[in-house]
């Protein structure tokens, strides 16, 4: 004050503070009533609260402008804890953690699908959603199989590891004879009954190789042209997977005039039809 200063007049030096700061990792906020001010006289203060999903975890809610200066803040501010999701009947709950913004996975038993959303997440208020459901796998009636008999057929529902077995009516069973229904809710592909090609009939052709009745699986024939013909394709035929016949059977055309014959150290060739006979050329 200035020395001429009347004695009944009192000079006051006056401090201000300005808006309170807060550090980076504090997870809390300026009570809202504060915010529009930009200065606060000495001896105001002001409230604190934790953001969204964070609870106090001690130290004092409040700052006091002294002198031109804030008081430090001591609030803690800590992530919100939702505990336990719960259990799931068939299955288990693997979590990331159980504080706010953590996660809640459901996970089924083999042989159980899930029914639901997955994933919890652990909110301000607690976990979202609800937990889901864990259902038996159930197959589809098993596949029929041509000439085979199922073993083990149920009028119920099959479930997971339920098995059928299949029995060959006559000829071989090619593939496994039992099928599980798997934890995808499918069984595994069925066996496959006993496998033939059609007789190889090629018109002016005969065959060797394989001398019974039935073509089967990987039988190998070898075809020959009578005599007076040509071959046409490949005399070396395989029963494929397929019921088919690979390469294709071939084909056996008369032989023109102008084609000359083959020459032979013999005068006649002998053609192996299951017994041995000789034709002359």
């Amino acid at each position: 004050c200035p020395l001429f200063a009347l004695p009944w007049f009192v000079c006051l030096l006056v401090f201000i503070c300005g808006v309170p700061q807060t550090f980076n990792n504090f997870n809390g906020h300026l009570a809202d009533r504060f915010t529009t001010k930009t200065s606060f006289s000495s001896g105001a203060k002001v409230y604190y609260k934790c953001d969204v999903g964070y609870a106090p975890a001690g130290g004092r809610k409040s700052r006091i402008c002294n002198n031109g200066k804030w008081t430090p803040l001591m609030l803690k501010c800590q992530r919100k804890l939702c505990g336990s999701a719960g259990q799931i009947l068939n299955g288990q709950i693997v979590y990331s953690g159980a504080e706010f913004g953590d996660t809640a996975t459901a996970i089924c038993d083999d042989g159980f699908i899930r029914v639901g959303h997955a994933t919890r997440y652990c909110m301000a208020n607690g976990w979202s959603g609800r937990n889901p459901v864990c259902e038996v796998v159930v197959c589809e009636d098993p596949p029929e199989v041509r000439n085979a008999v199922r073993i083990g057929l149920q009028e119920e529902l099959y479930r997971y590891k339920s098995a059928v077995r299949y029995r060959c009516r006559s000829g071989t069973l090619i593939g496994e004879r039992e099928i599980w229904c798997t934890k995808n809710g499918h069984f595994i592909y069925p066996p496959l009954t006993e496998i033939t090609c059609p007789s190889p009939n090629v018109p002016n052709a005969y065959w060797t190789g394989n001398h019974n009745q039935v073509f089967q699986y990987r039988a190998t024939i070898y075809i020959e042209c009578n005599v007076g013909y040509v071959m046409t394709g490949r005399s070396t035929v395989f029963c494929e997977r397929d019921g088919r016949w690979s390469p294709e059977l071939p084909k056996c055309q008369r032989r023109s005039k102008n084609q000359s014959h083959p020459q032979y150290s013999i005068a006649s060739k002998c053609l192996n039809v299951g017994l041995q006979t000789c034709a002359e050329w």
